[in-house]
């Protein structure tokens, strides 16, 4: 069982730059030393309370190089662990998706949440790679507690 975190996942969102309902843009870059597994944790980063979802978009390298890739990946938060990816097929051959779910799109956090990620299934055939997450809504509240 390992733990993959985005070099920024513990930073504090800082949402007091520019006015309330301005789009925010969130990115997370978490470096894999293999496929991530049923049992693995991905951290991406945190949002900040008040902060409403309206699109999101991962990209992963190839991170299931056999001929019959299996590799599934859950992105969402500890209330909903695929709330915004469900069994996102990117990191079979290296591709880019934002096929965001419906329980994800414009769902507000009332709190700072860490999103993070997981494997629904695991590799064929496993391979080190990177996993990217763009995350962008607009900022409801002033306060990032």
């Amino acid at each position: 069982m390992a733990t993959y975190s985005a070099t920024n996942y513990l930073t504090t969102p800082v949402v007091t730059h520019g006015l309330a309902n301005n789009m925010k843009a969130f990115y997370f870059e978490v470096a894999c030393a293999a496929a991530p597994s049923t049992s693995d944790t991905i951290n991406f980063g945190y949002v900040p309370k008040g902060f409403r979802l309206l699109h999101a978009t991962i990209e992963a390298t190839d991170m299931d190089t056999g001929g019959s890739p299996s590799l599934t990946i859950n992105v969402g938060d500890s209330g909903d662990a695929d709330r915004l990816f469900a069994a996102s097929t990117v990191g079979q051959a290296g591709t880019l998706s934002s096929a965001i779910a419906t329980t994800g799109f414009a769902y507000k956090y009332t709190d700072k949440t860490l999103i993070t990620g997981v494997a629904a299934a695991n590799a064929a055939t496993g391979a080190a790679g990177t996993i990217l997450l763009a995350l962008f809504g607009i900022q409801e509240d002033a306060t990032t507690s």
